[in-house]
């Protein structure tokens, strides 16, 4: 073992398996993290890594098609092992993240009418508004920090809007966020992860006596299996995974998006002329940029795939090794929108993201805000970008500039 592991590997495990690195450094150790994680495509369809977070070893599956078996079994393979909360001392899970079925299938249905083809539909002229505020303030400048102007703020003001939470507290919102989700130490994420909790607990609070949005509304009203309304503990769960979701996953992703524009104008220009296009182009976009990793727990010692596996091993389930197979996509490092894709860059199975129709409507409106009011954009000469990696692979500096047209 090199010196930067720090668990021994159990016996269980052969050792041509044995991948000893973290994957979140791995990640990081390139220009590119999606083209580096790819390099494990290179080994076993299955290893088991040092680190598949920032402090506990687990098993790997490097291919797309393995990748969908695990987050569509979860007879095998469970949510529930894990306690986001636990770290601050909470004993509840998020719902209905942290939930299998049958019990995640009752609390999603309570949810999902408000992401509903007909819901996203509703909300088409309140992402535009919010679109066209957001690029009002730098339009004239011909250039933008991408990701603090931008990509940060715009599904923000969305997931405020939807939650009746004030737009003026975003930035408070957004410091405990990147508190939680990437702090530089444990007592950063704890504190992060209490101050969240205090908002959300007033915020619930306030909501059963004074409900702020439609959202809200319905998850007051919204009744488990039917039969009785969620409870207060409920709700501030509901809420807890939506913050989580609503701050970070769609800004990550439409941030990768703009970067690898900035370095195809041809496919900037395509767009443009052919916007019929516009749903491919996505669609393949998504797919290359697949940018979220979750975990499952191993429920029983069972054999996957001819591999040995206990109760309670760890398994990362990496979207960005899923959407850059080659065994599943042809050339997967090339972004080509006449392929015919079917990505999971949302998941699968019954923890599919329930907000992928208003992720997708977000990142169509942006792209055809900038390329319907700009030219060329691209980054500056001499500029650079800076990312991280982890659960969500994220942009945190993108600066762009372009030519008005």
């Amino acid at each position: 073992m090199t010196s930067e592991s720090m668990h021994s590997v159990p016996g269980h495990v052969p050792a041509e398996l044995v991948w000893d690195r973290d994957y979140e450094a791995f990640a990081a150790e390139d220009g590119d993290p999606f083209r580096r994680v790819g390099h494990l495509h290179d080994g076993p369809d299955i290893v088991w890594a040092s680190f598949v977070d920032r402090r506990n070893p687990g098993w790997i599956p490097t291919r797309n098609a393995l990748i969908r078996e695990v987050l569509t079994d979860h007879e095998h393979f469970s949510s529930e092992n894990g306690q986001f909360m636990a770290a601050i001392g909470r004993d509840w899970k998020l719902i209905p993240l942290e939930y299998d079925p049958p019990r995640q299938q009752l609390y999603r249905k309570a949810l999902e009418p408000f992401f509903s083809p007909a819901s996203v539909n509703a909300l088409d002229g309140a992402v535009r508004a919010a679109c066209d505020e957001l690029i009002a303030g730098f339009h004239d400048a011909n250039a933008c920090e991408f990701v603090g102007e931008f990509a940060e703020r715009f599904p923000s003001y969305i997931f405020l809007d939807l939650m009746g939470m004030p737009r003026e507290r975003l930035n408070d919102f957004l410091s405990w966020e990147r508190g939680m989700l990437r702090p530089s130490s444990p007592e950063q994420q704890i504190a992060a992860m209490t101050s969240i909790l205090a908002y959300l607990e007033e915020f619930v609070g306030e909501q059963t006596a004074k409900l702020t949005s439609d959202l809200m509304k319905g998850i007051v009203s919204a009744r488990y299996n039917n039969e009785r309304p969620l409870t207060e503990t409920e709700m501030l769960s509901v809420c807890y995974l939506m913050y989580i979701g609503g701050l970070d996953t769609v800004y990550s992703t439409l941030s990768w998006i703009f970067w690898y524009l900035a370095q195809d104008l041809p496919l900037q220009d395509r767009l443009r002329v052919n916007p019929s296009d516009m749903t491919q182009a996505i669609e393949e976009l998504l797919r290359a940029f697949s940018a979220a990793s979750s975990q499952r727990r191993v429920r029983h010692d069972f054999e996957f795939h001819g591999v040995l596996m206990r109760a309670g091993d760890r398994v990362l389930t990496s979207l960005p090794l899923a959407g850059r197979d080659p065994q599943a996509y042809d050339d997967p490092h090339r972004v080509d929108i006449e392929r015919p894709v079917r990505h999971i860059a949302f998941g699968t199975g019954p923890h599919t993201c329930l907000g992928l129709r208003l992720a997708k409507r977000e990142i169509r409106i942006a792209l055809e805000a900038f390329l319907s009011r700009f030219r060329q954009i691209r980054m500056a000469p001499g500029e650079r970008y800076t990312f991280h990696t982890g659960n969500v692979f994220g942009i945190d500096h993108l600066p762009l500039e372009w030519a008005k047209g």
